[in-house]
């Protein structure tokens, strides 16, 4: 095989293998709202967050009148653009919930987000949803002393919260467990789940509608208010309004600077041969992540293509969520030269799609889940790319609390754990983009060095 010229567009450019996959009768289109309406709870977003909480409301109080409204289709945004990983470890959240709200907090937090992966298979199996799961668990890899520094810390942090569960490999064994280059240590987690999300989605959406909650797509939200919820299809009189928009909350007027959006891209394969397979030693489904600052991500999916993402976190100027096709092949190019690098078998694999997606980020770099009884507006999100389990603990979290219920998941150190909002631009533009510069910084000088980064953790925890 030749490979193409890094610049020249690979086959299927913007092509999302995800939606690409799904099943004809999940991709009939629902109708937008019809003029104005009333609800007891109307909800923005009709994507992994605002689908389950919609979903727990009629789980928690089948009587309420729940409609959700999305701008385009539901799921066909983050929720159906992301890696494909289901998992609640939180490698770099984790060590700050320690520090922010003390050990206790941070383990219940976990643990929790830990349970929400059995949470989901129950309903999966309850609603009939073929989310291709795959429970085959996550290795995480270092292919540096630094890196390896970096696993141990957080194996530590783990052994210390009582939480346990990461087998950590170093040296030649660890090697033999992956054929990425350069592997110096492993650390094993099982509490992970490969997974298919715009078939979770799409199945989601049906789900709740046999709920009896209505979703409109194809209907813009611009304004929400205590007991209203103001579209280009008309106006939703509403108890609740929430809203579960996530990198795209920017576009509700007012809401500019609450979530940082950042795009987050990912390449597939064409579907590869059982030996080459064997050569990568990925045997099974387990999802493989670096342990860089600006990290890579891979999983071999179903029908055997290999999925890369990561590599950096980009955002535009005005917290923008359309991304130029310069930037976007940039992006792209530097995805097919990590994959080269951490897998030179594959360097001149044919790509059969390529894609991105926005996720959310609040400012003290928290998921949060906040509700106002009295106003009767709330929100959820801000997973930093691990919202398919953590947007499940979320939305019944911020069920409950708009039920007016008591449960565990009420009680958890992200609700209530409003951030306070992004600076206006540039500063916005400047900090995020030193925040990347330092993480590529910090990631050349480790590879070159094999040594720590000077101050790089203190540097980036300080500009975030």
């Amino acid at each position: 095989m030749t490979r193409p010229p890094l610049a020249t567009p690979a086959t299927g450019v913007d092509r999302v293998l995800w939606l690409d996959g799904l099943p004809a009768d999940q991709l009939a289109a629902r109708p937008p709202l019809d003029g104005d309406t009333t609800a007891d709870v109307a909800i923005v977003g009709a994507g992994y967050t605002g689908l389950w909480t919609a979903y727990y409301l009629s789980t928690f109080h089948p009587d309420l009148a729940v409609v959700v409204v999305d701008a385009g289709r539901a799921g066909f945004g983050a929720s159906g653009r992301n890696g494909g990983w289901c998992t609640a470890e939180m490698p770099a959240l984790l060590p700050s919930l320690v520090r922010r709200h003390g050990p206790m907090a941070a383990m219940r937090l976990y643990r929790a987000g830990r349970r929400t992966l059995d949470e989901l298979r129950r309903v999966f199996d309850a609603e009939g949803i073929d989310a291709h799961w795959r429970h085959d668990g996550s290795l995480y890899v270092a292919r540096s002393a630094p890196q390896v520094d970096r696993l141990r810390g957080w194996h530590d942090v783990r052994n210390r919260l009582g939480i346990g569960g990461l087998t950590l490999t170093v040296g030649a064994q660890a090697a033999e467990q992956v054929g990425l280059t350069g592997v110096r240590a492993t650390a094993y987690t099982p509490h992970c789940a490969a997974v298919q999300p715009a078939r979770i989605a799409r199945g989601l959406l049906a789900a709740v509608e046999r709920r009896g909650v209505r979703v409109a797509e194809g209907t813009r939200a611009t304004r929400i208010a205590p007991g209203l919820l103001v579209t280009d299809r008309g106006t939703v009189r509403a108890r609740s309004v929430l809203c579960a928009t996530e990198g795209y909350t920017g576009n509700l007027a007012g809401h500019a600077r609450r979530v940082l959006p950042l795009h987050s891209y990912a390449l597939a394969t064409e579907p590869l041969d059982a030996g080459t397979w064997h050569r990568l030693g990925l045997h099974d489904h387990r999802t493989v992540a670096e342990s860089r600052y600006q990290f890579g991500y891979l999983q071999r999916t179903l029908d055997d293509r290999l999925v890369l993402g990561g590599r950096g976190a980009y955002y535009r100027f005005g917290s923008a969520t359309d991304r130029g096709p310069a930037a976007a092949r940039r992006a792209y190019d530097r995805l097919r030269r990590t994959l080269a690098e951490l897998l030179p078998d594959l360097a001149d694999v044919p790509v059969s799609h390529r894609w991105n997606g926005v996720y959310g980020l609040h400012r003290h770099t928290e998921p949060e889940v906040v509700y106002d009884r009295e106003t009767g507006l709330g929100h959820a999100g801000g997973y930093g790319g691990e919202g398919i389990a953590l947007s499940n603990l979320a939305a019944r979290s911020l069920a409950a609390l708009v039920a007016g219920i008591s449960r565990p998941e009420t009680r958890l150190c992200w609700v209530d754990n409003a951030s306070r909002r992004w600076e206006p631009e540039p500063l916005r533009y400047l900090g995020v983009r030193g925040v990347s510069a330092v993480a590529t910084g910090a990631d050349r000088y480790e590879h070159r060095t094999d040594r720590p980064a000077p101050l790089a953790r203190l540097a980036l925890r300080a500009i975030v």
